[in-house]
C-alpha cells in the first residue's frame, strides 16, 4: 500500500470593491487552474507550508489562518495525498515571484473559481465567503 503523502493548499483571498476574491494559478504543466499546494517538508508545519506555497506559486503574502479550514484526500502522480487547507488573506501581491514564468495567477471571484476546480477544493472556496464573514 502506497504512503500517504501530506501536503497543504491556501486560498488567497482579497476584498475589492466590497466583493470577495480568490486567487488561483495554473498547474505548472499550464493546462488548469489551481490553488497554490505543495508537500510539507519533513519538521515544517502544514501552516507554515501553506505560507512558502503561496509565495512560491502565486507571488502572494498575507495573513494566514491559525485554523486550517479543512482537509481532503486525493490521488495525485505520486500517490494518495491527504491535504490540509487555509486560507490566507492577501497583504502583499509580488510582480515577479519563484514561480512567475511556469504559472499564471488570476484574481476570480468565488463562483468562477469554483467553476474552475475540482476535488473538494470548489466546495471550500464557496464556504469561503462564510469563514471571513462575507458573501460572493
Amino acid at each position: 500500500m502506497a504512503r500517504v503523502r501530506r501536503q497543504a493548499a491556501v486560498i488567497p483571498y482579497r476584498i475589492r470593491k466590497a466583493r470577495l476574491e480568490v486567487a488561483l494559478v495554473t498547474t505548472s504543466k499550464g493546462n488548469g487552474w489551481i490553488v497554490p499546494k505543495g508537500g510539507i517538508d519533513e519538521g515544517e508545519r502544514a501552516r507554515d507550508a501553506a505560507i512558502r506555497e503561496a509565495e512560491e506559486e502565486a507571488g502572494l503574502r498575507g495573513v494566514v489562518a491559525r485554523r486550517r479550514l479543512g482537509r481532503y484526500r486525493h490521488v495525485n502522480g505520486q500517490g494518495p495525498c491527504l491535504v490540509d487547507v487555509y486560507v490566507m488573506r492577501v497583504t502583499k501581491v509580488m510582480e515577479e515571484w519563484m514561480e512567475d514564468g511556469l504559472r499564471r495567477r488570476r484574481w476570480m471571484r468565488v463562483p468562477d473559481a469554483a467553476d474552475r476546480l475540482q476535488d473538494e477544493l470548489a466546495g471550500f472556496i464557496q464556504r469561503l465567503g462564510r469563514s471571513v464573514g462575507l458573501e460572493h
